[in-house]
């Protein structure tokens, strides 16, 4: 199964093993049948949509036959996975949905945390008040880097409720260290702000934080 350039960057930032990978709002559950084919983790593969889960089960079952037994499908929150139901090292990934709708759900799962998880997100807007949101959970910065496709640009974010790690910063550290993919990305996020103050004063001190960036 091939990836797009996105999906793969996830894939490949994870380095650690893991118990138990949690693809959520998991879409055509690609990334998890990538871990399904490279790890030994057990996959949960989560939607919130039926349909969706329903033909990613019948992927499975047609691609993954002699692996029934290291998969689960589930049809619910992402904000109510059952993490605390299971042992060892997990990771939970969160991508493809809207920065605001990120930090909903991880502020409800991190409420709930009795172990160390590991999270790795990839939101498509709002990244700078994720960021805000995230620094006032108990998590730290593993990984962070810019990805992109189809003339698009991503933050991909690899974090942990465990003690070791970078603080999170509202802008981002890692990310304005790729050289011209960094530059450009700054471009458009200045664009954005520019164009949402017009309209949102309350958004001139995002954009003001951004101008205030020198790579």
């Amino acid at each position: 199964m091939k990836l797009g350039k996105r999906l793969q960057t996830l894939h490949d930032v994870v380095t650690e093993d893991y118990q138990h990978i949690w693809d959520c709002c998991c879409d055509h559950g690609q990334l998890g049948a990538q871990f399904l084919h490279s790890s030994q983790a057990h996959i949960h593969f989560v939607d919130v949509v039926p349909m969706l889960i329903a033909k990613v089960k019948q992927d499975l079952a047609r691609f993954f036959p002699e692996a029934e037994t290291r998969y689960s499908l589930y049809t619910q929150d992402v904000a109510k996975l059952p993490l605390a139901q299971y042992s060892g090292r997990q990771l939970v990934i969160i991508a493809g949905v809207g920065g605001d709708l990120t930090a909903e759900l991880m502020t409800s799962l991190c409420c709930n945390l009795r172990d160390e998880v590991d999270f790795l997100l990839c939101p498509v807007h709002h990244h700078y008040t994720l960021r805000q949101n995230l620094q006032s959970l108990p998590l730290k910065v593993i990984h962070e880097s810019l990805v992109e496709e189809n003339r698009r640009i991503y933050e991909v974010l690899y974090l942990t409720s465990g003690k070791t790690g970078a603080a999170i910063t509202p802008l981002g550290e890692a990310i304005w260290q790729q050289g011209t993919l960094s530059k450009r990305y700054l471009e458009k996020t200045l664009d954005h702000y520019a164009r949402v103050a017009k309209g949102k004063p309350e958004a001139q001190a995002i954009l003001s934080a951004y101008q205030h960036l020198t790579l």
